[in-house]
């Protein structure tokens, strides 16, 4: 088995990945765009990609590319996500004096209240993962360079953590989804079974929205997120993404069938579980 994550080694994509599949079993890539294309060609067999955190919200360039590739979700996982400020060892003691921060930007999102109360006029990076943040900083000790990310990212890159937990939320977590063509087993604890669809309106009329949702509420099924990103062709058009609590097989198939009837493009993206998984040292 082949399973491609966000990396390198220790980027919280990285957590989600090991805590879910063996570790021998795992490649890194350096962006979304590559690990989404390798899975779409048939070179993975999963690809783990985050998808919503408690503070920032949806990652949007996953949101985009799923659109663009409509890949299958065979499992979601939820982990707890804990940013750290670490620095080379020879500046530990002169932390304070950094010059540059660089993280992936959901990672300096989440720890904003932090930069603006300890470093509002430090520059900051962006970067393709925390983990290539703390890559970064490790590969220049000579700078006064800091990284926000995972402990597992100080440890891999031997860095030295001096700020913890400074995430602007304290019960801050992460979905991830485990893309894929074959459906998965894992013995883990399963919170809830979710399904999500992708649709577009045939047409922009008053009303359109409205009777697609209508629909959802007259079989009682309970959605838990609804999302409107642009479909990058002009201004003004959008698809639609929803996450719902999956009902019996039947009743789903039946909601899909007259979105359809009404003229809705609609695409079934997965029918999953959603798994917690206890966290292991990795």
């Amino acid at each position: 088995m082949k399973v491609g994550y966000l990396g390198p080694k220790g980027s919280f994509t990285y957590s989600a990945a090991v805590n879910f599949f063996k570790e021998r079993e795992l490649f890194p890539y350096e962006s979304l765009t590559a690990l989404l294309e390798e899975q779409r060609k048939g070179t993975l067999d999963y690809c783990i990609v985050p998808i919503e955190n408690t503070i920032e919200g949806s990652v949007l360039p996953t949101l985009d590319l799923i659109f663009q590739t409509l890949p299958t979700i065979q499992a979601e996982i939820v982990l707890p996500i804990q940013q750290q400020l670490m620095v080379h060892p020879d500046h530990a003691d002169s932390w304070k004096e950094i010059e540059l921060i660089c993280s992936h930007p959901q990672a300096l999102a989440q720890s904003q209240v932090f930069l603006l109360n300890h470093f509002p006029t430090v520059d900051i990076e962006q970067i393709g993962s925390t983990a290539q943040g703390a890559k970064k900083v490790a590969d220049h000790p000579e700078k006064k360079y800091a990284a926000i990310g995972s402990k597992t990212a100080a440890k891999q890159f031997g860095l030295t953590i001096v700020k913890e937990n400074i995430q602007s939320v304290k019960e801050n977590e992460t979905r991830f989804w485990v893309l894929g063509t074959q459906p998965l087993t894992k013995a883990l604890p399963q919170k809830k079974k979710k399904a999500t669809i992708l649709f577009d309106l045939d047409s922009d009329h008053p009303g359109a929205l409205y009777k697609c949702l209508a629909i959802f509420s007259a079989e009682k099924i309970n959605l838990t997120k609804i999302e409107s990103r642009t479909q990058k062709t002009k201004l003004g058009e959008y698809f639609f993404i929803i996450d719902l609590e999956t009902p019996e097989e039947e009743k789903l198939q039946k909601v899909l069938q007259r979105l359809k009837e009404q003229r809705f493009m609609v695409t079934l993206i997965g029918d999953y579980p959603t798994y917690i998984p206890k966290i292991r040292k990795s």
